[in-house]
């Protein structure tokens, strides 16, 4: 009895395989189709530029209109040469301004 019922377990979720894979199980749906929208590198960066302030940093110039990894990619983008974590009392950098 035991072997019949493990045979027949076997041969279920065989079934269901084959069901799964060959006709499947999630319902097709036409759903819209959205063009992606990404920030591409041909367009411009809208910016100011300040000259920091002892104690200031990129963020606190910025502010958080956008995510901080944009914010340091931007800012790194705009100054060539100058890591977000290192800028400098009294020097003038260019930061993002977002909408």
């Amino acid at each position: 009895m035991k072997r019949l019922t493990f045979v027949f377990g076997i041969l279920f979720i065989l079934f269901i395989l084959f069901y799964d894979l060959k006709i499947g199980t999630i319902p097709v749906q036409n759903l819209p189709v959205y063009k992606a929208s990404a920030k591409t590198t041909m367009q411009e960066t809208a910016y100011k530029t300040v000259t920091v302030k002892p104690g200031d940093t990129v963020m606190s110039i910025v502010g958080s209109a956008s995510s901080p990894d944009d914010i340091v990619k931007d800012f790194e983008t705009l100054n060539p040469n100058v890591k977000a974590n290192t800028i400098q009392a009294g020097t003038a950098y260019k930061f993002p301004v977002y909408p």
